[in-house]
């Protein structure tokens, strides 16, 4: 049977990390509006200067496509894009995973107690035709019944790290890429800048209009680095719930067949 110190201590790092996480992603969030704020918001000096020069003005408020904003982002934007695939490629087969798995533990608790009054017969019998990730642990625990209460403990505690294990499977990958997003963005900002400080070398005193270009480009890649990243956190977060669920769900299940075994 899951240890009940071990898994308590688990809960509360699981909703530390949580914690951090949903403050990072704030944080993530005011941070990823600055760009295009700082990029629309022309000084005043500007505006009285440039009087003369209606039709830029009105060429930097101009709508663009995706497409457009993807292009003014650079070489960038292609790793950026080979991110965002499999990230979601990654983010779908663990739903339907998830799916299949039947992690549901909503009211699971109040059924198994019900079956567990009515006699033993009437447990496995639940068990076996509920079918979620919880009773295919359980049933694997009663199969040792037989043997005494240390052996339903052992064989539902050897279930369960199997089964959460594969639940658990390739979730790291989700974190890494939703931290290498913001990196990989941060990277374009330092190449676009670049960009921009080599016209000083092609022209002695290069306009904004020859510096915008990769000014936007650094702008452009930031956004898009956070953008990936903080709904990858939000997906990534959302499975370690579920997996969490699961996890205090069967303690409380395995307590109480001991309980009852014993």
């Amino acid at each position: 049977m899951v240890d009940r110190n071990a898994r308590t201590v688990q809960f509360v790092h699981m909703k530390n990390k949580n914690l951090l996480a949903i403050y990072l992603l704030a944080g993530l969030l005011i941070f990823s509006y600055l760009p295009p704020l700082l990029s629309q918001s022309p000084a005043p000096e500007a505006e009285k200067t440039e009087q003369a020069a209606p039709a830029e003005e009105i060429v930097t408020v101009e709508e663009e496509s995706i497409f457009q904003w993807i292009i003014k982002g650079g070489s960038t934007m292609a790793y950026l894009g080979i991110i965002v695939v499999i990230i979601i490629g990654f983010a779908l087969e663990r739903y339907f995973y998830f799916k299949r798995s039947r992690v549901q533990t909503k009211g699971y608790y109040e059924k198994f107690r019900a079956a567990l009054d009515r006699g033993i017969p009437d447990l496995e019998a639940f068990l076996k035709e509920d079918g979620t990730i919880l009773s295919r642990i359980l049933s694997e625990g009663m199969r040792s019944r037989s043997r005494g209460v240390a052996s339903v403990e052992k064989s539902i505690e050897n279930t369960a790290t199997v089964e959460i294990g594969k639940l658990e499977r390739g979730l790291n990958l989700l974190s890494n890429l939703g931290n290498l997003a913001p990196l990989l963005g941060f990277f374009g900002t330092v190449v676009g800048m670049r960009h921009s400080f080599l016209q000083f070398v092609v022209k002695a005193a290069p306009t904004a209009k020859d510096l915008a270009g990769g000014v936007e480009e650094a702008l452009i890649t930031t956004q898009a680095g956070l953008l990936i990243a903080i709904p990858t956190y939000l997906v990534y977060n959302l499975f370690l719930y579920s997996i969490d669920t699961v996890t205090i769900e069967l303690e409380r299940c395995a307590n109480e067949l001991s309980d009852r075994l014993s």
